[in-house]
């Protein structure tokens, strides 16, 4: 069961890689195209005109990626002085592996391509690079004709292509450049002075600001000064209504002897009218309490919006105001 089951994955590993190989396969345009493209090239090359042949031979390369396209760009790269290139060409070549169905001029051209190759051992040329003068905590950033070149491979050999060059270190507060020409196989060293330019390094950058919070707010159910007007109507009121009703019960119980089965002759009609009026006003006076009252308690219980940012000291007010109420007599009474 083991070996069936291992036998089923490789199947199914070999299918994966073939897979893509298979959907890769140039369609018979694409085939085509690659054709008139190298026979453009070939003309192109015929003329004299090796950048453009280049430019055509690149494109049938891509297209079809075998050993007989990439051979004519390698061929072409090397006759315009492009020998890094022509080496990065043919290692690509050879990343792609011979197949038994390949026909013969692919074989052949693997084998030029390699002949090639070996042909340009030796050509390549070489400069070394050095930078002075780079202070402490600087690190020095090299170019080869606007080709930014790795930090590690400063100070060692680096293979460039025969012709003119131009060389430049620079830094935060120095650069400096350095052109040359460099002949197939030759090797230099190239020394790089910085000259300051006058810019003062970077100074370091401050903290980050931190910026106050913006008090944000919450919900209070603490007395508000609504509440308090509340209080203090209820207050009032329940005083006002206590000291009027007391009033108006009072010449009432008067009016008893006066107003015998209640009914009051002239003489009482004055009493009788300011009883009553003093019970309209403790009526009224008990609403007005109860309004406050109720306001007091919806205040309370809604709440109201205050800072979480802790409020100032202040000086307390010294204002209280406390009702009292006592027989016959009532009132408010405060301290300051």
């Amino acid at each position: 069961m083991g070996s069936r089951h291992a036998t089923c994955l490789l199947v199914a590993l070999g299918a994966l890689l073939v897979a893509p190989a298979a959907h890769a396969d140039p369609t018979a345009a694409d085939r085509e195209t690659a054709r008139s493209l190298m026979q453009q090239g070939r003309d192109q090359r015929d003329k004299g005109n090796l950048r453009e042949a280049l430019k055509q031979f690149k494109a049938a390369d891509e297209i079809m990626q075998v050993p007989t396209t990439s051979l004519e760009v390698a061929r072409v790269q090397v006759a315009l002085g492009l020998l890094v290139e022509a080496r990065d060409t043919i290692a690509a070549a050879r990343q792609r592996p011979a197949k038994r169905t390949d026909p013969a001029p692919f074989t052949e051209a693997r084998t030029k391509a390699e002949d090639l190759d070996a042909s340009l051992n030796g050509r390549v040329p070489s400069v070394t690079i050095t930078v002075q003068g780079v202070a402490d905590g600087e690190q020095a950033e090299v170019t080869i004709d606007d080709v930014k070149v790795a930090a590690a491979a400063v100070g060692t050999p680096r293979s460039v292509d025969p012709g003119h060059h131009v060389v430049t270190a620079k830094t935060a507060t120095g650069a400096g450049t350095q052109e040359l020409d460099l002949r197939e196989g030759e090797q230099k060293k190239v020394d790089i002075a910085l000259v300051s330019t006058g810019v003062p390094p970077p100074a370091p950058e401050p903290p980050p600001e931190v910026q106050p919070e913006t008090p944000s707010s919450v919900r209070s159910h603490s007395p508000s000064a609504l509440t308090w007007v509340g209080i203090g109507l209820a207050g009032a009121g329940a005083i006002a209504g206590s000291v009027t009703g007391a009033l108006s019960m009072s010449k009432k119980s008067t009016l008893g002897g006066e107003c015998p089965n209640h009914v009051c002759g002239p003489s009482a009609y004055s009493d009788l009218d300011s009883a009553n009026m003093l019970a309209t006003v403790s009526d009224v006076a008990f609403a007005a309490a109860g309004a406050g009252a109720a306001l007091a308690v919806v205040t309370l219980i809604a709440g109201h919006d205050v800072s979480r940012e802790p409020a100032a000291a202040e000086p307390p007010t010294g204002l209280r105001v406390v009702p009292w109420l006592g027989f016959g007599a009532g009132g408010v009474r405060g301290t300051f």
